[in-house]
C-alpha cells in the first residue's frame, strides 16, 4: 500500500495539485512574505484537496494527518496557517501539544507574541470580514465562538491531566460536544505504544481517545522523523502522511545550511576517538586562519533502538 502523499499525487497528479488556490485567509494572515516558498504552497494545497475531494484511498474521519518536514523547513508555519484554514470552516479549538516546555514557549512566541522575530501572522487577523484574536486558555470551557482558542501543553502533562483530574486541569469531559484540532509537534515521541505493541495507557492512547471523542476532530502531527525500518510504523503511517519533505529534498532545494555527513566503519570508541579528533584539527584550523570559532561542546548520541517510552 502507498503512503497517502503517493495517493494524491497518484489521484489527481503534479498539475492538479498546484492548480489547488490557496485562500486569502491563509496567505493574508500569514505575516508578509512567510509562506512563499513552493513546498510550503505545496503542504497547504495537499490539505485542501484532501480535504475537499472525494478519491480512493481518503482518510476516514475522523481526520489523523502526518506532515514529514525537515527541520528548518517551516513546520510551525504550517501550523499557523492551517489554524487559519480550519478557524474558517468553522474550528475554534485548538490543542498544541509536543515533549518539550521549551518547544512551548519557542512556539507561544510564533503564536502569541506580535513583538517576537518568528511572530508568524499579521499584525492583524481578519476572516471574513472580521478580526479574530489568537487566545491562550487553559481549559476549553474558556473558549469562545468568535476567536482561535489555543491550548499548549507538553503531552506528559496532557497525560497526568486527564488521568489524574484535579481543579482547573483539562479533562476529557473538556472535549465533549466540542470539535477540536489536534496539533502535534515531535509527534515520532506518540508512537512507542504502536511500536511496542502496548498501546493501553500510553501517551498515544490518552490522545487516540480525545481524536476519538468526536467525529469531526482533526489531528495533525509534524515530525522530521519517519521510523521506516518497523513494519508496524509504516503501517501506521501509511494512510497519514500527507506530505514529505525531507531532509534531503531541503538540501537538494538549497533552502538548507550545508552539512557534510561523515560515515565510518570503526566501533563505536574508535568513532569517539575519530570526532573529537576532526574537531581538534577543526579547531587548529580555524586558530590558524585567524578566525574566532566558538568551541561548541561535542554530542554524542546513542542509539537506544529497542527500547520504548511512554
Amino acid at each position: 500500500m502507498a503512503f497517502l502523499y503517493d495517493i494524491l499525487l497518484q489521484e489527481f497528479g503534479k498539475r492538479a495539485i498546484a492548480q489547488v488556490a490557496v485562500p486569502n485567509h491563509i496567505t493574508d494572515n500569514l505575516k508578509p512574505g512567510f509562506g512563499q516558498r513552493p513546498y510550503q504552497i505545496e503542504a497547504f494545497q495537499r490539505f485542501i484537496l484532501c480535504d475537499s475531494e472525494d478519491f480512493e484511498g481518503k482518510p476516514k474521519k475522523p481526520f489523523h494527518l502526518l506532515y514529514n518536514m525537515a527541520t528548518g523547513s517551516g513546520k510551525t508555519l504550517i501550523m499557523a496557517g492551517l489554524m487559519l484554514h480550519l478557524y474558517q470552516k468553522g474550528y475554534r479549538n485548538f490543542l498544541f501539544f509536543v515533549n518539550s516546555n521549551n518547544i512551548i514557549q519557542k512556539t507561544k512566541d510564533n503564536f502569541l507574541n506580535p513583538q517576537a522575530s518568528k511572530y508568524l501572522f499579521n499584525h492583524k487577523i481578519v476572516i471574513e470580514g472580521k478580526e479574530v484574536l489568537i487566545k491562550e486558555i487553559d481549559n476549553f470551557e474558556e473558549a469562545d465562538r468568535e476567536n482561535i482558542n489555543l491550548k499548549f501543553t507538553t503531552i506528559q502533562q496532557l497525560h497526568i491531566d486527564l488521568n489524574n483530574t484535579k481543579e482547573n486541569s483539562v479533562t476529557y469531559e473538556d472535549f465533549k460536544d466540542k470539535k477540536l484540532v489536534l496539533i502535534a509537534d515531535e509527534a515520532h515521541h506518540l508512537v512507542a505504544g504502536t511500536k511496542s505493541g502496548r498501546l493501553f495507557g500510553s501517551w498515544e492512547d490518552t490522545v487516540k481517545k480525545i481524536h476519538d471523542s468526536n467525529f469531526e476532530n482533526i489531528l495533525l502531527e509534524f515530525t522530521a522523523t519517519i521510523d521506516t525500518d518497523t513494519a508496524e510504523l509504516v503501517k501506521h503511517y501509511q494512510d497519514k502522511v500527507i506530505f514529505k519533505y525531507d531532509l534531503a529534498q531541503f538540501r537538494i532545494d538549497k533552502y538548507s545550511k550545508e552539512i557534510n555527513l561523515i560515515r565510518s566503519l570503526y566501533d563505536e570508541q574508535e568513532r569517539i576517538i575519530q570526532a573529537l579528533i576532526l574537531n581538534l584539527y577543526r579547531q587548529e584550523l580555524a586558530t590558524s586562519n585567524n578566525i574566532n570559532l566558538y568551541d561548541y561542546p561535542q554530542l554524542f548520541l546513542k542509539n537506544l533502538a529497542g527500547k520504548s517510552y511512554k
